[in-house]
């Protein structure tokens, strides 16, 4: 694409260098234009009530018939929601009587088909504005235009504070820990125990460190498998307690001190072993689709949010 976009927009029309958008109406139908240099092409979008338009029948032919009646048009789609996309081929010197024969055309059938502009976000049909929010042109009512401007404004305001979701994933998995160790006395290996280890985990440290981020997700999965191995030794624990407590005179903390010594035996350290890799493999059974969204969610979140007028 070689051509001035300057020299290219339709009458009326202001190219924001900035954001490269041409945004503009014609008729009172708002109407957004991006040059994709790398296509060779325009893009025209316009954002419109058209599902609850009783002309929009009449409207969606009139779009299949464009790429049939201007050789220069790539593609006129519409989204099924509110946004009709059609690209225009750059041919220089053409540009700026094709994108004019375009959106005159839109906007005239607007009008015979009572189409109106609506917010690209709420789709309410009110005051609109043109903005560029997270790299691609809106049309915002106010309402949604302030929500964005405050979201972009207010995004990394919440900082993450470690330590205290150390302490946070750490109490956390300690609930989860009690709920192993329960279903552990009465002979069971559950991955829902596995699970609310590493849930409480993340939880925890999302309440105390105010911010769950990814390298906190990988403490709280580190911290959990530590904590599975922790709670194998208290349900060990608990057993000899059990077992010997009565016989033995043994106290509870009497038990624990024995743990070491069983575990040099072959048999109970098989059976432990046994056990934890079970405990692992359902952990990471119930686990892993939980974590696998909360990971993304958490990837979406740390992405950089802009908005701008245009």
């Amino acid at each position: 694409m070689n051509v001035q976009i300057e020299n290219a927009m339709p009458g009326g029309f202001v190219y924001e260098r900035t954001h490269n958008v041409i945004h503009g109406a014609v008729n009172g139908t708002a109407f957004l234009i991006v040059p994709v240099m790398a296509q060779n092409q325009f893009r025209i979008q316009l954002h419109a009530d058209i599902e609850k338009s009783k002309g929009k029948e009449n409207f969606l032919s009139y779009l299949h018939t464009l790429e049939q009646r201007h050789p220069f048009v790539q593609y006129a789609g519409y989204n099924g929601r509110n946004t009709v996309s059609i690209n225009v081929e750059s041919r220089e010197q053409e540009d700026k009587e094709n994108l004019t024969i375009l959106v005159s055309e839109l906007s005239s059938k607007c009008m015979e088909s009572g189409i109106q502009n609506c917010c690209s976000r709420c789709k309410n049909v009110l005051p609109l504005r043109a903005a560029f929010v997270d790299g691609n042109p809106v049309l915002l009512c106010e309402n949604c235009f302030k929500q964005e401007m405050n979201e972009a404004a207010g995004q990394g305001m919440r900082r993450e504070n470690m330590l205290l979701g150390l302490i946070g994933a750490f109490l956390g998995a300690l609930i989860g820990t009690v709920l192993w160790v329960v279903i552990g006395m009465v002979g069971f290996i559950a991955g829902i125990a596995g699970y609310a280890i590493v849930f409480c985990a993340m939880k925890g440290y999302e309440m105390l460190g105010r911010k769950l981020s990814r390298k906190g997700i990988v403490i709280c999965i580190l911290l959990s498998c530590l904590m599975i191995v922790g709670a194998e030794y208290v349900s060990l624990g608990i057993a000899i307690y059990k077992e010997l407590g009565d016989m033995y005179f043994l106290s509870v903390g009497d038990s624990f001190s024995l743990v070491p010594a069983f575990l040099e035996e072959s048999e109970v350290a098989a059976g432990v072993m046994k056990d934890l890799i079970f405990g692992y493999a359902l952990a990471v059974w119930a686990s892993f689709s939980s974590v696998k969204a909360r990971w993304k969610q958490v990837e979406q979140e740390q992405k950089s949010h802009t908005a701008a007028p245009l």
